[in-house]
C-alpha cells in the first residue's frame, strides 16, 4: 500500500500566486504584437517576414514545452518557474532596442524558451492545488495568464511612449517582483514525486485507448489555437491598416485578450458543473458568428465585436488542458505541456501561414480564411468521447484516506 499526498480542497492561496506568476510571464510576448508595426517599418520587412518573427517566438515557446514538461513531472520543485520568468523577461524586453532582424531572432528565441519553461510544471502545480475542482483552479491559472497576455502591448506602449524606448528595461520589474514572491511563498518541493519505480509506473501509465481521444482534442487545440494565433499576431495591424492609431491598434488587442480571460475563468469554472466537453462545443457554436461580425462590422464597431469573440473563443480553454491532463494524472506537466505547448508551436505554422496569404491576398481575405479553422474544430468536437471526463469519468486512483492537518493521506488499491 502506497500514501501519496493530496490536498482536500483547493488551495486558493498557491493557485492564486501561480496565477500572478502566469500573468507576469505571459506579459512579455505580447510585446512583439504591439512593437511589430515599429518593426516593420524600422527594419522594412515584409508581412511574411513580420510573420516569421511571431513564428519563431511561438516555436521557442511551445514546441520544446514537452521536454520541460517531461523534466518537471521528473523533478517537481519550482526550479523551472523561475528561469522561465528570468529568462522571458530578459528576451523581451529589448526587442524594440535591437539593431537587426539577426539579433531579433535570437532574443526571442530566448525569451521563447523562458516561457517554455515556466508553463508545464506550473499548470501542474495549479492543477495538484486545486484537487477535486480542477476546472476552477486550472481557470484561475489561465486567467492570470490571458490577462498578462492582453495587458502586454499597453505595458510596452506605455513604456516606450511615456519613457522612450531606451527606457523599455523598465518592464524587467514584474518579473523581478513575481521572483521574490515565489521564493517567499511556495515551499522549494512542492510537487510530490512517486516512491519508487513501480509506483511511477503505476502512476504514469499511458493508457493506449487514450492516444486515439487525445490526438483528436490535441488537434481541436491546434486548429484553436492557430485562428487565435494568427488574430492577435496582426490585430493591431490589421487595425492601423483600418484606419486606427497605434494606441488603438494595441487597444484592439487588449480588448480581446481581456474578454478573453474573464471567458476563460468562466468556462473552467463552469466546466466543473457542464462538463468539459459541453464547454468546447458552446464555445465553438458562439465564436463563428462573432467572428463574422468582427469581418464585416464598420470599424468603430470591431471593438465590440472583438470583445464578444475573444469571450468566446476561451470559454473552452482550461477544459481542454484540464481533459488533457486526466488522461493521465500522474504526468500534469507533460499533458499540459503538449496541449499548451506543443499544439500552440504548431500553430505558429498556421500563423506563417497566415502572413503568406496576406501577402499574396490582402490583410482582410488572409482573416477571413480563418473562419473556417473553428468550423473544423465544432465538427471534430463532437467525436470527443464522453460529456464530462474521457470515458465518461475520472479514473480512481484514490481509494480511502485520513486527514492530517491541511492534508489528506490517501492509499492506492
Amino acid at each position: 500500500m502506497a500514501n501519496n499526498l493530496t490536498f482536500p480542497r483547493i488551495d486558493v492561496t498557491k493557485v492564486a500566486l501561480l496565477s500572478v506568476g502566469h500573468l507576469v510571464v505571459d506579459l512579455y510576448p505580447p510585446f512583439l504584437a504591439a512593437l511589430l508595426p515599429l518593426l516593420i517599418d524600422r527594419h522594412q520587412l515584409s508581412l511574411t517576414m513580420a510573420s516569421l518573427l511571431a513564428s519563431i517566438l511561438m516555436f521557442s515557446a511551445s514546441l520544446s514545452q514537452p521536454l520541460f514538461g517531461i523534466l518537471s513531472d521528473k523533478i517537481g520543485g519550482r526550479n523551472l518557474m523561475f528561469w522561465g520568468a528570468i529568462m522571458a523577461a530578459a528576451g523581451l524586453s529589448f526587442i524594440g532596442l535591437l539593431p537587426s532582424y539577426g539579433f531579433l531572432v535570437v532574443f526571442l528565441i530566448f525569451g521563447g524558451l523562458g516561457v517554455s519553461c515556466f508553463h508545464p510544471q506550473a499548470a501542474a502545480l495549479a492543477s495538484h492545488f486545486s484537487a477535486t475542482k480542477k476546472g476552477l483552479g486550472v481557470s484561475l491559472f489561465m486567467l492570470g495568464g490571458n490577462v498578462g497576455y492582453s495587458l502586454g502591448p499597453a505595458v510596452i506602449l506605455a513604456i516606450i511612449l511615456g519613457l522612450g524606448l531606451r527606457r523599455s528595461y523598465v518592464s524587467l520589474l514584474p518579473a523581478a517582483i513575481f521572483v521574490l514572491l515565489l521564493a517567499r511563498y511556495l515551499p522549494r518541493n512542492t510537487l510530490p514525486l512517486p516512491g519508487n519505480r513501480a509506483e511511477a509506473i503505476s502512476t504514469n501509465a499511458i493508457v493506449l485507448r487514450d492516444l486515439v481521444p487525445f490526438s483528436l482534442l490535441w488537434l481541436i487545440v491546434c486548429l484553436r489555437s492557430t485562428a487565435i494565433l494568427s488574430l492577435t499576431t496582426f490585430l493591431p495591424t490589421l487595425q492601423t491598416m483600418r484606419g486606427l492609431s497605434l494606441a488603438a491598434g494595441g487597444s484592439s488587442f487588449t480588448v480581446f485578450m481581456i474578454c478573453g480571460a474573464l471567458g476563460g475563468f468562466i468556462g473552467g469554472s463552469l466546466s466543473d458543473r457542464v462538463g468539459r466537453k459541453s464547454m468546447v462545443v458552446v464555445s465553438f457554436l458562439l465564436v463563428m458568428p462573432a467572428f463574422y461580425g468582427f469581418l464585416h462590422v464598420p470599424t468603430g464597431w470591431s471593438f465590440f465585436s472583438l470583445a464578444a469573440l475573444g469571450f468566446f473563443f476561451f470559454l473552452g480553454e482550461a477544459p481542454c488542458i484540464v481533459m488533457a491532463q486526466e488522461t493521465v494524472p500522474g504526468r500534469g506537466g507533460t499533458m499540459s505541456a503538449l496541449i499548451m505547448g506543443l499544439a500552440w508551436g504548431m500553430a505558429g505554422l498556421g500563423g506563417f501561414g497566415t502572413g503568406y496569404l496576406a501577402d499574396i491576398l490582402g490583410m482582410e481575405r488572409a482573416m477571413g480564411f480563418l473562419l473556417s479553422l473553428p468550423a473544423t474544430a465544432l465538427v471534430l468536437t463532437f467525436f470527443l468521447p464522453g460529456k464530462k471526463f474521457f470515458h465518461g469519468r475520472l479514473r480512481k486512483p484514490l481509494i480511502s484516506g485520513k486527514r492530517t492537518g491541511n492534508l489528506i493521506v490517501e492509499k492506492r488499491r
